[in-house]
Parts: C-alpha cells; structure tokens; sequence
C-alpha cells in the first residue's frame, strides 16, 4: 500500500548545454572580413594595372551633339584605370547640356569607355527679336544651337524675346508659345504627315495661326477633330482657288471657312 501512496519522485531534466554556436558566429565574422580583405587586395592590384587604363572613348546615340564635343568632356579621363572612373560623375556631366536627356556610361575593360546618348529632340524654333534661331522642345525647353547650320527642320514662332533671355537649359513661360506648343504636340499625334508643310506658327488674341509653306495661307486649327480637318483643308486647298492671302478657318465643324485676308 505504501508504495501506490508513495510520490514517484522524477529525475529533473537536465538541460543540455550549446556548445559551439559561439564559434560559428566568430568564424562567419572571420570569413567575412577575410572575403572583404581579399576583395579589397584584389581592387587595389587591378586598380594600379596599366592594361585597364583609359584608351579610347566611344560615343553613341546622338545626331545634334558633335562627338568631339562629348568626347572632350570625358578626355580627361584618358589614362587613368577603368576601376578609378566614376561612371556616375561622369553622366552628370554630360547632361549639363539641355540637348541631353540621359547619358549611359560604361566600362568595356581592357581600355575603352562608350557613353550612350539620348538626345532631346526640337520641336520648335523661336525666332528672336534679333533675329536668331533658338530651338526648344516640346516643353519649351531652350536646347543648344551648335554653330550657324541648322540641323533639324522645325517651324519657326516669333515671341519677341531677346537673345540674353534664351539660355540653353531655360524653360520659357510664355502664354502664347504654350498654345502652340499644344496645337503643334496635337498635330505631330493626329496629322504628323503635315508637319513638314508648317513654316509658321504666331499667335493674336489668343487665336493660334498656321502658315502653310507650300501655298503661304494662313490656317486657323480647330481644337476637335484636327487630323480630318486638315485633311480637308488640304482637299479644298489642292483642288480649289484660295487666295494666297486668305485665312482659313477650320474651328466649324465639318466646314472649312475661307475669309480673305488683309
């Protein structure tokens, strides 16, 4: 009886001890800075290796921007190894220029760098009151001019700004250029074909013109349906008589009205 009353006493558990787990930690650390070590010792030797030192730089990607104006930009670089070259300060410099919308470098061991080029295409000319041509994007961003030949064949808007106020790299704010800028963007999206016959744009009381190069009328764009349109104007334009001093209309739908000009 006394043993069925009696408590049975169970042997405490015994907690095992983690042995090791210290060691495993040291020895990631160690392995570690044994890997940075070496990573490092092996930057350093390549780094002062005279086959990975600049050579040749190659440039891609642009049509408005001259190479040796790029290239010039990245010549001091000419020399030093491709590991001590920082890709991203070059790049910075080369979109100072507004003309550059990005700029790619890379590095192609054992000596050569290629910079890649996305230009900012003009979208207008605004003529000057002195008369020069600065070209903007469809922003109205002023882009470089390079030199007195005039590589891209883009309509012409007077806003009577002076030379000093048409720096690269400045956006213009200008009432009147930003209602072009709408009815040129609208046209380039609906009727590209006839961007090639604009030689003009101006704007009175708000109203947007169009001089047409090839018959020298002045156009009036609506501001629905603007592709059928000028399809046809164009029809009218081909097929009837419209004085070369007229002004046509095409805010009326379905109609294209022809008033004599002044």
């Amino acid at each position: 009886m006394d043993s069925f009353n009696s408590k049975v006493r169970t042997s405490p558990k015994v907690r095992k001890k983690r042995r090791g787990s210290s060691r495993h930690y040291l020895l990631f650390f160690l392995t570690l800075v044994f890997l940075a070590g070496a990573g490092f010792g092996v930057y350093t030797l390549l780094s002062r290796l005279p086959w990975l030192n600049l050579q040749s730089i190659q440039v891609s990607g642009n049509s408005c921007l001259e190479d040796s104006l790029l290239i010039n930009i990245a010549k001091p670089l000419l020399g030093k190894n491709l590991l001590t070259i920082s890709k991203s300060e070059l790049e910075a410099s080369l979109t100072r220029f507004a003309r550059v919308r990005e700029a790619r470098v890379s590095l192609r061991p054992p000596h050569s760098l290629k910079i890649s080029i996305v230009e900012r295409k003009g979208s207008l000319y605004v003529k000057s009151a002195e008369g020069d041509l600065f070209p903007i994007d469809d922003s109205g961003l002023v882009l470089e001019q390079f030199g007195n030949v005039y590589a891209e064949d883009l309509p012409v808007v007077g806003i009577h700004l002076a030379n000093k106020d048409l720096k690269p790299g400045r956006k213009l704010k200008n009432n009147a250029l930003q209602r072009i800028l709408k009815v040129h963007g609208k046209i380039r999206e609906t009727a590209p074909g006839f961007l090639p016959q604009i030689s003009e744009y101006y704007c009175v009381d708000n109203t947007v013109y169009i001089i047409d190069a090839k018959y020298g009328t002045r156009i009036i764009p609506g501001s629905d349906k603007l592709d059928k349109q000028l399809k046809r104007y164009q029809f009218v334009q081909d097929n009837g008589n419209i004085d070369r001093n007229s002004v046509v209309d095409l805010r009326y739908a379905d109609q294209v009205v022809v008033r004599k000009g002044i």
